[in-house]
């Protein structure tokens, strides 16, 4: 046996050097733990499933969105909590629904209350993140706070005598403009979105993104209409044989009909005015020709996102603020509270979610806030009205509450894995099997077999709706006398 012995110096030596090397390994667990992951939020205005990722329209060009969803994971049954922007971006930037407010439409109603709670971008920034915030995010563009704001750029406009647009009008406004991608609005966001996240700093990042197109008008450069050609272009299925509104309640009917704050055009709804002016394809081909100049555009983005300068992992989320018709139950734009108006593309992409998975639970954009806040370590507040899908990336079979939209007060849509149920303001209903039923032509609500199936959906239904405008008060202001 061999006897070692230390001096009393050595041994104090060595003793410093492992309490050095302790604190050293203990220094790099906590920096990794501590290590909060870049968080970037992309938003796309009126954009509906017509992707290829959700198989909306069979001819959808939409290949940087799809390898997003390829990428991690798609949510294929999200919805919107307001078929309007304004509503729409103002529940999910503070992540309170419409009903607890009363903002349920574009226009301002006096019942309206002012939110006290942060928004995201706010809370974010008091939690150390770098915030940046460009384009359209809210209804007015990128909000007022954050430490790099962009204002949407404008776009290049049609030849004088050329330009269709009027927003209060149908929406075959749709023009191919001579113009390069670098003219567009969206182009210079997308340029803006890469130079700030290229920034290296200590502090994590932020990032709110929102793309402008396929909002009308539908005017983008035309090398994207060439890849639509009007021959090709096929509309909405319709039910053979039968009439889509002839187990509508008068309700809906007028609902479909109008844009509830818009004029009809001479007494016709806008879908009645596009058909009689045979302005369906070309306005499907410039709703379509939208759509893939914006994935373009978000493709740019997202090539640089694969990068990340700060050494941190990164959160991408994409969605979009609500649907949009183009000809479905004789509805066009948003404003109704059916499948098509309020079914958004939501995809998530970051560190363990698996490439190329799905979660059939529905999810709403009411829970954006919270799951951003949860992807980033932090503490989901309380005040929040929705659920983080943080475990759904985990293991996407976890249950969910539904997915609840409202356009004005009392008008409400309730949406299950299988089923949507609307109540109207008049007490009328409307009820939808998406298992045999996925484009709505069916209303089962006066079906007495689904009287307990309906019962159980109503019960879902917020019983502390905030008072506010009513559609009807649209009915009445811009479409007196129209027919039932």
């Amino acid at each position: 046996m061999i006897s070692i012995r230390f001096s009393r110096d050595l041994s104090v030596t060595i003793f410093s050097i492992c309490l050095l090397l302790s604190f050293s390994v203990l220094s790099r667990t906590a920096g990794a733990e501590d290590k909060h992951p870049d968080v970037v939020f992309i938003i796309v205005d009126d954009l509906n499933d017509w992707l290829g990722c959700l198989g909306g329209h069979p001819d959808a060009k939409s290949p940087n969105i799809d390898a997003l969803a390829n990428s991690g994971m798609l949510f294929p049954q999200a919805y919107c909590n307001s078929p309007q922007c304004r509503p729409s971006r103002t529940s999910l930037n503070h992540g309170i629904y419409p009903f607890h407010t009363g903002t349920y439409f574009n226009a301002k109603g006096k019942k309206e209350t002012k939110i006290a709670t942060p928004t995201m971008q706010e809370f974010f920034m008091e939690n150390g993140y770098r915030v940046v915030s460009g384009g359209k995010v809210f209804h007015g563009g990128p909000g007022n706070r954050g430490d790099n704001l962009l204002k949407r750029p404008g776009d290049p406009k049609p030849p004088k005598g050329k330009d269709n647009f009027n927003a209060m009008r149908a929406p075959n406004d749709g023009y191919a403009l001579e113009a390069a991608d670098e003219e567009m609005g969206d182009y210079k966001v997308a340029s803006w979105a890469i130079e700030q996240w290229n920034k290296a700093t200590e502090k994590p990042l932020f990032m709110t993104v929102g793309f402008f197109r396929p909002h009308r008008p539908l005017q983008v450069p035309k090398e994207y209409f060439e890849k639509f050609p009007l021959e090709s272009i096929r509309r909405p299925a319709e039910p053979e044989g039968v009439d889509d509104w002839e187990d509508m309640p008068d309700f809906a009917k007028k609902l479909a009909r109008s844009h509830a704050h818009k004029p009809m055009h001479d007494g016709l709804s806008d879908h009645e005015y596009i058909v009689e002016n045979e302005q369906w394809d070309v306005t499907i081909q410039a709703y379509q020709a939208s759509v893939a100049f914006v994935d373009r555009q978000i493709g740019r983005f997202l090539d640089v996102l694969e990068e990340n300068p700060r050494g941190r992992e990164t959160y991408i989320m994409l969605v979009s603020d609500h649907g949009w018709h183009l000809g479905e139950k004789k509805h066009w734009c948003k404003g109704a509270i059916w499948e098509q108006t309020t079914r958004i593309p939501f995809i998530v992409r970051g560190p363990g979610v698996k490439a190329g998975s799905t979660c059939l639970q529905p999810v709403s954009l009411i829970d954006v806030f919270p799951s951003l806040v949860d992807f980033a370590g932090l503490a989901v507040p309380e005040w929040l009205d929705g659920v983080s899908v943080k475990p759904q990336l985990s293991d996407p079979r976890l249950k969910r509450p539904p997915a609840i939209s409202s356009y004005g007060e009392g008008n409400t849509a309730i949406r299950t894995e299988r089923w949507r149920y609307i109540r109207y303001e008049d007490g009328s209903e409307e009820l939808y099997d998406h298992k045999t039923d996925a484009n709505e032509w069916t209303n089962l609500a006066k079906d007495p077999q689904y009287l307990e199936t309906k019962q159980k959906l109503a019960d879902k239904i917020p019983s502390d709706q905030h008072p506010g405008l009513k559609v009807r008060d649209w009915f009445d202001k811009y479409q007196k006398g129209f027919s039932q």
